[in-house]
């Protein structure tokens, strides 16, 4: 990375998401024992998922929100805005005593962490079009270090000092990021738009998509992907340690193994099986893989609960190593080449939508019965086959009708 500036965005992009991995295996169980001392008439299950929910919900929303306010005032401001305001989330996460500050420092963390989309622009401005896949490319490896290596720091940290050292930790780690970024991140953005638009109209471009019949079945099966992972993603920690006696540090190792599993899965494997099944049949072979995955986590006695979570996890990475990519690369194929942008834009969006549903869904399901977040999940996968099924079948047939209309000119 000889850009400076590609290394400070790859750098700003890697921090938001250590930043999410780190609190994977802590939050879920701090936010239930501050959720049970806080006196609040609310479950405490259903606390854990609200507290997970709301940072994706709040990237959910201000993604659009940050990608249009920097094509009116610059890329810069919003960047260093976001790092800032992310910092002062970690920050009041490190000194979190009760579940109301807790809930509030997750949710200025995610309004910081939506910055994704201006990063984005950042690097579309100053790299020409014959490279931009490949610095496009340095998010997506971002997104999968920051989950290799997150968890197991999480854990480290906040057995070495408690949620204060996570908190300030991470809280450092922005705002070393905002320093590099002040000093190697000048404006990229040469001609600003002036144009008057609405906070709504970032969201107005969803109505495409959902009269695109192809587009709109390929939303909605990433969004039930996604938010049946993150039902997993939520309660493992509170399962693990409930019920198996993990420690936080070893919650951090689990998901830290699968983060590696994951990487190996996509990095190394991906485009050979792409190459062998095809990207419709990776998305059909993936949902099951991912059900089956999902629904063994809670059904081990203690003495088969190494072997059952390797094979689980094992699942889970190459089941998301086919959906993922699968996912991505026809929804690209089926969208225009001057709407790709905008298209992906709004993939990102709804994914971020779905792990906020996710952990929701997730807490109020744990709190009638450990086991039903999980099958619940893996019910939603088969649920995506049967869609996925639907999806590959229309495909092919336009396909043929293509063909046809071909042989008959």
């Amino acid at each position: 990375m000889k850009d400076k500036r590609i290394l400070t965005l790859f750098l700003t992009i890697f921090i938001d998401l250590l930043g999410f991995g780190i609190i994977i295996p802590i939050l879920p169980v701090v936010s239930k024992e501050m959720a049970l001392q806080s006196g609040l008439h609310l479950d405490a299950d259903v606390a854990v998922g609200l507290t997970m929910g709301v940072f994706s919900l709040m990237q959910f929303l201000f993604s659009p929100i940050w990608g249009s306010l920097s094509d009116k005032i610059g890329r810069r401001p919003i960047i260093l805005g976001s790092i800032l305001a992310t910092a002062v989330g970690y920050l009041m996460l490190g000194i979190s005593n009760t579940f109301i500050i807790l809930f509030l420092a997750r949710l200025l963390a995610g309004i910081g962490s939506a910055n994704i989309s201006a990063a984005q622009a950042y690097i579309a401005d100053i790299t020409p079009p014959q490279e931009r896949a490949k610095r496009m490319g340095l998010i997506g490896a971002a997104f999968g270090l920051g989950f290799v290596f997150g968890p197991p720091i999480g854990g480290a940290l906040f057995e070495a000092g408690g949620l204060m050292w996570v908190g300030f930790g991470t809280a450092a780690l922005c705002l070393l990021n905002f320093i590099m970024a002040w000093f190697t991140l000048p404006e990229s953005l040469t001609e600003k738009n002036t144009e008057r638009r609405s906070i709504i109209s970032s969201f107005t471009g969803l109505r495409r998509v959902w009269k695109e019949e192809i587009l709109f079945k390929l939303f909605i099966i990433n969004v039930i992907y996604l938010a049946a992972f993150s039902m997993m993603q939520v309660n493992a920690s509170v399962l693990w340690s409930e019920h198996y006696h993990l420690t936080v540090k070893q919650v951090g190792y689990m998901f830290g193994f699968i983060g590696v599993c994951s990487a190996v899965v996509q990095g190394g494997l991906i485009g050979t099986i792409q190459r062998v099944v095809g990207l419709q049949r990776m998305m059909l072979f993936g949902c099951p893989i991912v059900a089956v995955g999902l629904s063994i986590i809670p059904l081990p006695s203690q003495k088969w609960f190494v072997m059952v979570q390797i094979c689980a996890v094992i699942c889970l990475a190459i089941g998301n190593g086919m959906l993922t990519p699968a996912i991505n690369s026809l929804v690209s194929v089926n969208t225009p080449a001057h709407d790709q942008g905008k298209t992906l834009g709004l993939l990102q969006s709804t994914s971020s939508l779905a792990r906020s549903v996710g952990p929701v869904v997730s807490g109020f399901l744990y709190s009638m019965g450990f086991m039903l977040p999980y099958i619940s999940a893996g019910l939603l996968m088969m649920l995506n086959l049967l869609l996925a099924i639907m999806l590959v079948s229309r495909l092919r047939s336009r396909s043929n009708e293509i063909m046809s209309d071909d042989n008959t000119n």
